[in-house]
C-alpha cells in the first residue's frame, strides 16, 4: 500500500511538469471586412500564446491567394505594405515573431488589393514555434476575402451599339484577368458589338451571333454574355465591374476543359 501511495503521488508531483507546455493560438481578421475590387484591405494576424509556458522562436507564415499559372506562380493580387518582421518569397509572407509569453499575443499586418477571380480568395496563416505545445490543431488560421464591384455600365443606346474590346488568354484551371497580364505575349483580343436589345454581333464574324444582360446587384454589376457560331453556344462569359468602365471575369467554352479569363471594356 505504501508502495502504491509513492506511486500515485509521484505521478501527481510529475503530471504539471508533463502538461507544461506552449500553445499558439492563430486568429486572422480583415479591414475593411467588404472591400471594392482591387482596393487595398488590411489583413492582421494575432498569434496568442494560450499555454502555460512561454514559446521560443516563434514565426508565422501567410499562405496568399496565388495564380494557377505554370510554371511560374505569383500572388494573385497587389502585395502593398507589411509589417517590417515580414519577408515575401514567392506567395508566401514568412513573419518572425521572437520569443511569446504566455498569455501574451503578437500581431502582423499586411495590405492587399484583390482582383476578379470565379474561384475564392483564401489566406491561411500558419503559426510555429521551437517550444513543446500542447496541441497543434489551433496554429492555423484561414480567410476567404469578401469583395464588392463597381456599378459599370454598358451604354448601349438604339441605333448605336457599344463597340467592347475583349482582351484574353487561355488555359486550364485559371480564374482571373489577373493571371494573363503576367504573360502579355499570351494576350489576344477581339471586339464584339453590345446591341440595346441585348443581341451581340462580332464585325467581320456573320456567322456568330449572341447576347448579353447586365445585372445590377447590392454586390455590383454583373455581366453576362455568349457567342453562338449557329451551331449552338460555344463560349459563355460571367463577370464583374472592375473599374468604372471594365469587366473582369471567365468565360468557358461548353465540353471543354479549357477556359479564359477576360477583360471587356468599351472602345
Amino acid at each position: 500500500m505504501i508502495t502504491r501511495a509513492l506511486v500515485v503521488l509521484a505521478t501527481l508531483m510529475a503530471a504539471p511538469s508533463a502538461l507544461a507546455a506552449s500553445d499558439l493560438r492563430t486568429t486572422m481578421t480583415v479591414s475593411p471586412v467588404t472591400t471594392l475590387v482591387y482596393n487595398n484591405a488590411t489583413y492582421t494576424v494575432a498569434v496568442k500564446n494560450i499555454g502555460n509556458q512561454s514559446a521560443s522562436n516563434c514565426s508565422v507564415v501567410i499562405n496568399l491567394p496565388a495564380t494557377h499559372t505554370s510554371p511560374q506562380v505569383y500572388v494573385l493580387g497587389n502585395l502593398g505594405s507589411r509589417s517590417a518582421s515580414c519577408a515575401q518569397s514567392g506567395t508566401r509572407l514568412t513573419c518572425t515573431l521572437g520569443s511569446i509569453s504566455r498569455n501574451a499575443t503578437k500581431t502582423v499586418f499586411f495590405n492587399i488589393g484583390l482582383p476578379v477571380s470565379a474561384a475564392p480568395l483564401t489566406f491561411v496563416a500558419t503559426a510555429s514555434t521551437t517550444s513543446t505545445e500542447n496541441t497543434l490543431t489551433n496554429n492555423s488560421a484561414t480567410m476567404n476575402a469578401s469583395q464588392s464591384f463597381y456599378n459599370t455600365p454598358v451604354n448601349a443606346v438604339p441605333g448605336t451599339p457599344v463597340t467592347m474590346n475583349n482582351r484574353h488568354c487561355t488555359g486550364t484551371g485559371l480564374t482571373a484577368w489577373m493571371e494573363c497580364t503576367f504573360f502579355p505575349s499570351s494576350i489576344a483580343s477581339h471586339q464584339a458589338e453590345f446591341h440595346d436589345d441585348g443581341t451581340i454581333t462580332i464585325p467581320g464574324q456573320p456567322a456568330y451571333s449572341g447576347e448579353w444582360t447586365l445585372t445590377t446587384t447590392a454586390n455590383g454589376n454583373s455581366l453576362y454574355f455568349y457567342y453562338d457560331d449557329g451551331t449552338g453556344v460555344v463560349i459563355e462569359f460571367n463577370g464583374w465591374g472592375a473599374d468604372a468602365n471594365c469587366f473582369e471575369g471567365l468565360s468557358t467554352f461548353p465540353g471543354s476543359s479549357y477556359v479564359s479569363p477576360y477583360e471587356v471594356c468599351p472602345l
